[in-house]
């Protein structure tokens, strides 16, 4: 008969997957009769809250099978939160032996949980204890010590108030200052400011750089970037989430295909291609910022597309292609210099694009190019300690290059590549038995070439590459076990957007990928891949390219930018900015709608809808999507029942749909429809009453009407969707007027400036929708007449800024601005000190606290740059006594 003695006290073990620790290790001795049980039994464990009878409070939890050797077992248990809430708790044990069909044999008497479980909430902590369980509000100021707040402020750089120091704050009468005994001792005018955003960035675009990982942190050296090779880098800290630039003073000169290893403390850099071959480099100690040259030796000739590895102590280089573009087979050990030749005793046959691998004793080379059509599946064995080669064992995957290589530990894993075909197969090679183990096939990754590859210290982890030349690419991947010879997806949600000739690492936790090329684009994104969660997380990178008459919405957090023209290319990129961070995401282009500009975009509160628009090649468009900025993933907008293709047309969004109406598309339109994203259908807007068909009009929302205002047709109209029907409104004899601004103050819409009859405008209304009537918007100060500028509404002022006029000789970019508060019918003129240069076709969004202005055109330039405006404002004075 099976008997289950409790051999050990029940012990808590925390389980990182689970902040709380829910999870224990319960550890026993099973007998068998009267002997200690060996073999595979299963084991059902339910928790209660009674010794006999009583109710279930957590299981029933299975391990099957479980082992057990001479008697003894542990397993793990995690019944999950609210079984372990003070009151007393035993588990019940049932057993029998694995494979069976019998049912569980119940162990008598039920095991008493001791207070192990609970020491995670006990009622007398003597040490630190998970701030997150304590109840907020629960501690108050009289139970922390004398002068505990004020030292824990110190800690951190900061300090208490002392007695006469002054705290500023924008509420006139804070009462928590001065119920905490403050006084209040007058005001201060604070003046405007301009900030240029977005400085901390990524290094610039590239493909064929070099990444090497620190223990911390990654560092980004080198490759092609837009304008040919590079010579800048960057440092990325993944806990920060933050750029910061490499130095280029005394940097080697630029080059890509070259090589890259960590020391330790340093990042060696060597040889590679530019303005020439090269056969020097540099090392970089990222302490202080600082490089130190490697000057050429005779003892290695130039080369590039070449392998490295580093042992420990030496940089061992081996293949790659002379400065005639000849295929080597020699290598050079360096150490504080070059120190001596690789031999070529049995060396594998000269190569270029191979892979190479560390071992801990020896470095093994395998596969790699002789010429165009001429491709290698053999390697080698070089032993630093004897100066030797041993080829390897003949090899059963077809002869390749631009595959991938990563070590496990006792294994080289060898996977994809391109030679006769693009191959999706790969193989185990043990170099102790010099042996070779085809991988399973079973769910493998599609094949491609030049991707990318780490090992997790468990898995294989796949992800990228070409899978045909020219801009085919994938930013698929897969998750290789070679212990259990098996392959899992690697999820594409969030993932970076295709790329081959990018790099990746390994942190210790996750996949770091980032740059590469797209075939036709170089790229500066990329993102960091969870295995343990499946999951990607985008780094930052630079603001997106310059462009305008694109979209821009403000989330409450971040500034979506999409889309629009750079003067040669209508654009289906875009980019997040958040000011928290100063920091920028590249929005995704994977099932991104197609480049566009003059197109409508609306923020529903966890999505940014963009719609319609202009295409050269459909002129118009009726096509949108939507970007959700959590998943980082774009979903179409169905054109069934869609309104007709235009641009120049406007949006609205009600809370629960958004509103098309108007635009241009071949002619002025006066149709459009309701888009519901909930059931992803259309709705026709009706046209009885509708205003005249226009385009270059403006549009607000006022919680339960569209106003419709002026453009091409100059119309006027207020439109229901709750009852599908358009109201006239008063035109007041005021000028109507195109390509000007609208805002909604939560009881007027405000117009102002804009293009009339060849008359550019400085002047405004203010249309109240419930007396139906204008009321004139001040000249007294007023901005200068323009047009195709911007306007946000901050809560209780308009501001304007930028646009566009011509003086009867040139079309001239503006700076200037200004801001109108309606509760006194005053303008305040923005300066331009710091402003950033003059521009139209921007956007502008209002954060709550500043204005961000990002893009647009300065005459025929495009612009990508990102300016924070903070207006005047008031701050009031409390004085501690």
């Amino acid at each position: 008969a099976l008997a289950l003695l409790v051999l050990t006290a029940l012990n808590v073990q925390l389980s990182t997957a689970r902040a709380q620790g829910t999870a224990f290790t319960y550890q026993g001795r099973l007998n068998d009769g009267a002997a200690p049980a060996n073999g595979l039994y299963d084991l059902r464990f339910t928790i209660y809250d009674s010794p006999s009878a009583g109710l279930v409070v957590g299981g029933p939890l299975t391990n099957s099978p479980t082992t057990v050797s001479n008697g003894l077992l542990a397993v793990t248990l995690d019944p999950g939160v609210g079984v372990f809430t003070g009151p007393a708790r035993w588990l019940e044990i049932g057993v029998r032996t694995n494979g069976s069909v019998a049912t569980y044999t119940t162990l008598s008497p039920r095991q008493a949980l001791t207070a192990s479980p609970y020491a995670i909430t006990a009622g007398n902590v003597t040490g630190p204890i998970n701030g997150g369980l304590i109840v907020s509000g629960t501690i108050t100021g009289s139970q922390l010590a004398a002068g505990a707040a004020a030292a824990n402020l110190g800690t951190s750089g900061q300090a208490g108030v002392a007695s006469g120091g002054v705290i500023l704050s924008t509420n006139t009468n804070s009462t928590d200052l001065l119920n905490a005994g403050y006084v209040k001792i007058g005001q201060a005018e604070l003046g405007e400011l301009w900030s240029q955003q977005g400085l901390t960035s990524a290094p610039d675009a590239r493909y064929s750089h070099s990444a090497v990982w620190t223990g911390t942190e990654m560092i980004i050296w080198g490759g092609y970037g837009v304008s040919g090779p590079e010579n800048s880098g960057g440092i990325y800290d993944p806990v920060l989430n933050t750029w910061k630039p490499i130095t280029t003073s005394g940097a080697p000169s630029a080059r890509a295909w070259h090589t890259a290893i960590w020391t330790g403390s340093a990042m060696i850099v060597w040889g590679g291609i530019g303005a020439a071959t090269f056969g020097d480099g540099g090392i970089y100690n990222p302490a202080n910022d600082q490089w130190t040259p490697i000057p050429a030796s005779p003892l290695m000739p130039p080369r590039t597309y070449h392998t490295a590895v580093w042992t420990g102590t030496e940089m061992i280089v081996w293949g790659g292609v002379d400065t005639n573009g000849v295929p080597l087979n020699t290598g050079g050990i360096y150490n504080s210099g070059w120190v001596t030749n690789t031999s070529l005793v049995n060396a594998p046959a000269a190569r270029y694009v191979h892979q190479a691998v560390w071992t801990g004793t020896e470095m093994l080379v395998w596969g790699g190019a002789l010429s165009g059509n001429s491709f290698y599946n053999t390697g080698g064995h070089y032993n630093p300690a004897t100066d030797t080669w041993t080829p390897m064992s003949a090899s059963p995957l077809a002869p390749r290059y631009a595959h991938t290589m990563v070590w496990t530990g006792t294994k080289a894993l060898i996977w994809g590549g391109l030679g006769s075909q693009v191959f999706s197969d790969g193989a185990q090679y043990d170099p102790a038995l010099k042996s070779w183990t085809l991988m399973t096939t079973n769910n493998e990754p599609s094949g491609r070439f030049y991707h990318h590859a780490v090992w997790s210290g468990s898995q294989m982890i796949i992800s990228g590459g070409a899978v045909a030349f020219g801009t085919s690419n994938t930013n698929s991947g897969g998750r290789y076990d070679p212990v259990a010879d098996s392959w899992a997806p690697v999820s594409t949600t969030s993932a970076p957007d295709p790329r081959y000739l990018a790099t990746a690492l390994w942190s210790g936790t996750e996949m770091i990928v980032w740059g590469g090329s797209s075939g036709n684009v170089n790229l500066n994104d990329g993102a960091r891949y969870n295995p343990s969660s499946d999951s990607w997380t985008r780094m930052p990178t630079q603001a997106p390219s310059p462009r305008s008459s694109h979209g821009a919405v403000w989330t409450g957090s971040e500034m979506i930018v999409w889309g629009g023209f750079d003067g040669a290319n209508y654009l289906n990129t875009g980019g997040r900015y958040n000011p928290a961070l100063d920091s920028w995401i590249a929005t995704p282009t994977l099932n991104a709608p197609s480049g566009r500009e003059q197109f409508s975009s609306v923020w529903t509160g966890t999505e940014m809808i963009v719609w319609g628009g202009y295409d050269p090649t459909v002129i118009a468009e009726n096509t949108g999507g939507r970007y959700n900025p959590v998943t980082d993933q774009w979903t179409a907008v169905p054109t069934n029942g869609a309104p007709s293709p235009r641009s120049l047309h406007t949006a609205v969004w009600t809370g629960t749909e958004m509103i098309i109406w108007g635009g241009y598309g071949g002619g002025a339109l006066n149709t459009g429809g309701r888009y519901n994203p909930v059931n992803n259908t259309w709705t026709n807007v009706t046209t009885v009453g509708a205003p005249n068909a226009t385009w270059d009009h403006t549009a607000v929302w006022t919680g339960t009407e569209m106003i419709i205002f002026g453009g091409s047709g100059y119309a006027y109209g207020r439109y229901s969707p709750a009852a599908d029907t358009w109201a006239t409104m008063a035109t007041g004899g005021y000028q109507t007027r195109q390509q000007h601004t609208a805002i909604w103050t939560g009881t007027e819409m405000i117009v102002w400036g804009g293009l009339y009859s060849g008359t550019y405008l400085n002047t405004g209304g203010r249309y109240n929708p419930v007396s139906d009537t204008w009321t004139p918007v001040s000249l007294t100060g007023a901005p200068s007449g323009r047009y195709l500028h911007s306007a946000v509404w901050t809560g209780s002022q308009m501001i304007i800024w930028g646009g566009n006029y011509f003086d009867g000789v040139n079309s001239v970019d503006l700076n200037t601005g200004g801001i109108y508060d309606p509760s006194a019918d005053a303008w305040a003129a923005t300066t331009g000190f710091r402003a950033p240069a003059a521009r139209s076709l921007h956007t502008a969004v209002w954060t709550g606290n500043d204005m961000l202005v990002f893009g647009g055109e300065a005459g025929s330039t495009s612009l990508n740059s990102l300016s924070a405006y903070t207006p005047p404002s008031t701050v009031y004075l409390y004085q501690k006594p």
